[in-house]
């Protein structure tokens, strides 16, 4: 099962490389990694998701917490934080399933973000079972590409406010 950590970092160009060469160290393989900036332009949000038994994610924590630019972790408990992902597909509008695709698309609630000559893009956001339902079914029609933006975390309530 997948577990998701949230860090708070300094926003430094060597932070990013400081936290995955850790991860790397320990044998993790890092499934989805998404960085950006916070409120405060001096912090960035960190969201990694790894594969792992408990154990070994309690002591990668602690190892993490003690990482000189990490201002916080936390282990992301379902029951506390929202969890979403973003995946984009892009499929030929002449592609002999696509009225089929379009009614998925539909049920899904996926948008059209792009659209040219021959060729369709959509996103869909999600958790991730509904984005893995969403590439499931997208894959059954042959479309052309898909790439996913790695998954968000957030607290649900209300916590600190990050310094602006």
């Amino acid at each position: 099962m997948a577990t998701t950590f949230s860090a708070l970092v300094e926003n430094k160009f060597w932070v990013l490389a400081r936290i995955s060469r850790l991860f790397s160290r320990h044998m993790f393989n890092i499934q989805s990694l998404t960085v950006a900036s916070t409120l405060d332009p001096n912090i960035s949000c960190m969201t990694i998701d790894v594969e792992e038994d408990p154990e070994r994610l309690s002591r990668l924590e602690l190892e993490l917490k003690k990482v000189v630019n990490v201002l916080s972790v936390a282990i992301c408990d379902r029951d506390e934080y929202v969890e979403t992902e973003m995946v984009l597909v892009k499929i030929r509008r002449s592609n002999p399933n696509f009225s089929s695709f379009l009614k998925e698309m539909e049920r899904f609630q996926a948008r059209v973000v792009f659209r040219r000559g021959d060729l369709e893009i959509f996103e869909f956001s999600g958790d991730r079972e509904s984005v893995e339902d969403f590439l499931k079914t997208s894959l059954a029609h042959e479309v052309l590409d898909v790439v996913r933006s790695g998954v968000l975390a957030m607290q649900k309530m209300a916590g600190e406010k990050v310094a602006q």
